[in-house]
C-alpha cells in the first residue's frame, strides 16, 4: 500500500461526514470552512505503515493548500515539526532536559530513585520517589519498589542491569553527554518511533540516586516527543567515570557509523589481462587481488591506471549481462530515443556505490567466488530499480506523467541522493554495523526474504510525492550537484532511510542515535 492511499467515494462521504461542522466541511490546518466541493482534499491523521489497511477515521478533509503544505507528513507529523521547529527556535542549545521539560513539564521530571544492592549484588532494589514531599525520607513519597536482577560486564567488572523506566525518571548526563539535541536527528528518530519499537535501549549511568542518561540522548528525546510513557534502559552502577568517557569518545569517533564509502568495482579480469593473470598465477606465493595490482605495477603500470583497467573490464561484465534489463535505458545501447542514464552514470553512481573497493586482501579462489556473488546481486538490484523507475514509464514520445516522474527521479541530484540512501537501507536490511561489512555490502549471499524487503523499498521510494511535484523549485532541487544538500531535501520529502524501513516494517535503531 502507498503511504498515502486514494479513498473511495464511500469513504470519501464518509470522511466528510467526520468532518463536517454546522454543515461545513472543515479544512484540519486552517479549522476554516472548505466553499467549493472541488477544493475538498484527504489526508492522514496519523502515520501509515506499509502494513496498514485503509481506515476512513485516520482521514481528514483539508483545503487544497493545505494539501500541498502536508506533503508526505501526517496531520500529527505536521503539527509536531513546527512545534520542534519552534522549540529549536532562537540561539540556545536544546539537551534530553529541555524536552523532558517541554513534554512532561518543569516539576514532573528529573525524580530521584532510591537504590540498595542485595544479595551480594546479585540484585538492585529500587524504590522511586514521587519527589513532591518536601521530607525525603517520608514513606509515602515512595510510588512503588521494584527488584532487578544484576549483571556484571565481563570486560570491566562494572554491574549493571536493565529496566523500564518512566520517563520522568531520566536526566541528561551532562558530564558524560554535553552535546546538543540536532533538530534533524531528532525529527527522524520522531518520525521512525511512531510506526516502531526502539531496538536497543539507551544507556545510563546510578549516580547519587539520579539515573543520568549519556548515550541515546536522540532517541530518549523523541521517544518522549512521540509521547512514550517509559523509556528502555541498560543502567550502569556508579562505574569509572574517566573509563566511560574514553568509551564513550571511541563510539563516537571510530567506532561510530560513517557514511559510506564510494567503492570501485573489479571482478573477472582475465580477457584484458589474459597474459598477465597467466604469468602472475604461475609465480610463487599466495594469490589475491592486491597481488595481482602489485604484479601489474612491478610491470610499469601505475596503481591507478592498473585498478583502472581492472574495473573497466569489470564493469563491461555486469552491463553486458544478458539478464541485465536496466541497459535497454542506457544511451549507447540505443542511442535513438532520449535515455535517462549514460554508461559514465551507470558506472560513477550505481557501481561505485554498491561494489567493494579493490583490491581485495584475501585468497583468489575465494575472492572469485564472492566477486560472481557480488556481480549477481548488483545486476538484480538493477532489475528491481528498472521494474519500478523505468519499466512502463519511461516514454519520451507520450510525455505523459508517468515519464515525468520517471524523469525526476533521474535528474543528476536525486539520482546520486536516492541510490546513496538506498544502500544505506539496504545496509540495514542486511544488518550491516561494521563499517568493513558495510564496504562490502554485496560481497554476500542475499536471502529472498532480504530481497523482498529491499524490493519493499525500492518500491516505497518510487511511489513517493516528490516525484509527482511538477513545481520548479522541486525541480531545482533536484538536479542540484550538492548530494547532501538533494539528500536532506529528499528526506524532507519523504525518502530517508528510516522512512523506506519505517513503511517496509522494519526499524533502523541500530543506524541512528
Amino acid at each position: 500500500m502507498s503511504a498515502h492511499p486514494k479513498p473511495s467515494e464511500k469513504d470519501k462521504k464518509i470522511i466528510i461526514s467526520n468532518n463536517t461542522i454546522d454543515n461545513k466541511v472543515i479544512c484540519a490546518i486552517c479549522k476554516k470552512a472548505i466553499n467549493k466541493k472541488s477544493d475538498i482534499e484527504f489526508h492522514h491523521k496519523k502515520p501509515l505503515t506499509f502494513q496498514d489497511k485503509f481506515n476512513p477515521s485516520n482521514f481528514i478533509t483539508v483545503c487544497k493548500k493545505h494539501h500541498k503544505e502536508l506533503g508526505e507528513l501526517s496531520l500529527l507529523e505536521y503539527n509536531t515539526i513546527n512545534e520542534m521547529k519552534k522549540f529549536f527556535g532562537g540561539n540556545d542549545i536544546k539537551k534530553l532536559n529541555d524536552v523532558l521539560k517541554l513534554k512532561l513539564d518543569s516539576d514532573n521530571f528529573g525524580k530521584k530513585i532510591d537504590a540498595e544492592i542485595l544479595n551480594d549484588k546479585n540484585e538492585i532494589k529500587i524504590k522511586f520517589k514521587n519527589n513532591s514531599s518536601k521530607n525525603n525520607n517520608d514513606d509515602n513519597n515512595v510510588n512503588f519498589i521494584i527488584t532487578y536482577p544484576l549483571s556484571t560486564c565481563p570486560s570491566t567488572g562494572f554491574k549493571y542491569f536493565y529496566i523500564v523506566l518512566p520517563a520522568e525518571y531520566i536526566n541528561n548526563d551532562e558530564e558524560l553527554q554535553p552535546r546538543p539535541l540536532e533538530f534533524e536527528r531528532l525529527w527522524e528518530l520522531y518520525r521512525h518511533l511512531l510506526t516502531n519499537s526502539q531496538l536497543t535501549p539507551s544507556v545510563c549511568r546510578l549516580t547519587e540516586n539520579k539515573i543520568l542518561l549519556f548515550d541515546g540522548q536522540h532517541k530518549a528525546a523523541a521517544q518522549v516527543w512521540a509521547d512514550r510513557k517509559e523509556i528502555e534502559c541498560k543502567v550502569y552502577i556508579e562505574p569509572d567515570i574517566k573509563f566511560l568517557k574514553e568509551t564513550n569518545l571511541i563510539a563516537h569517533d571510530k567506532l561510530r557509523q560513517m557514511p559510506f564509502f564510494t567503492s570501485v568495482l573489479i571482478n573477472k579480469w582475465a580477457s584484458i589481462f589474459a597474459q598477465e593473470w597467466k604469468e602472475y598465477m604461475a609465480s610463487k606465493g599466495v594469490k589475491s587481488e592486491s597481488g595481482f595490482v602489485s604484479f601489474l605495477i612491478s610491470k610499469g603500470k601505475k596503481r591507478a591506471e592498473a585498478i583502472n583497467m581492472i574495473e573497466s573490464n569489470i564493469f563491461d561484465s555486469i552491463i553486458e549481462d544478458k539478464k541485465n534489463s536496466i541497459i535497454r535505458y542506457v544511451s549507447e545501447f540505443s542511442p535513438i530515443i532520449k535515455k535517462p542514464l549514460t554508461t559514465n552514470r551507470l558506472k560513477s553512481v550505481i557501481f561505485k556505490k554498491f561494489i567493494a573497493a579493490a583490491p581485495l586482501e584475501i585468497d583468489i579462489e575465494e575472492s572469485d567466488r564472492l566477486r560472481e556473488i557480488e556481480r549477481k546481486n548488483v545486476i538484480e538490484l538493477l532489475n528491481m530499480i528498472t521494474e519500478y523507475t523505468l519499466k512502463d514509464k519511461w516514454d519520451p514520445d507520450k510525455n505523459d506523467e508517468n515519464h515525468k516522474i520517471s524523469e525526476r527521479i533521474y535528474l543528476s541530484g536525486s539520482f546520486k541522493a536516492w541510490t546513496g540512501i538506498l544502500k544505506d537501507a539496504i545496509a540495514a536490511i542486511l544488518e550491516l554495523f561494521d563499517e568493513n561489512e558495510r564496504k562490502e555490502i554485496f560481497l554476500r549471499e542475499i536471502s529472498e526474504e532480504n530481497w523482498k524487503n529491499i524490493e519493499n523499498c525500492i518500491s516505497i521510494m518510487s511511489e513517493r510525492r516528490v516525484w509527482q511535484d511538477d513545481s520548479e523549485e522541486n525541480y531545482n532541487m533536484l538536479r542540484l550537484s550538492n548530494d547532501n544538500q538533494v539528500r536532506k531535501y529528499l528526506s524532507r520529502r519523504g525518502i530517508s532511510v528510516n522512512e523506506l524501513l519505517s513503511r517496509s516494517g522494519l526499524g533502523a535503531d541500530n543506524f541512528i542515535d
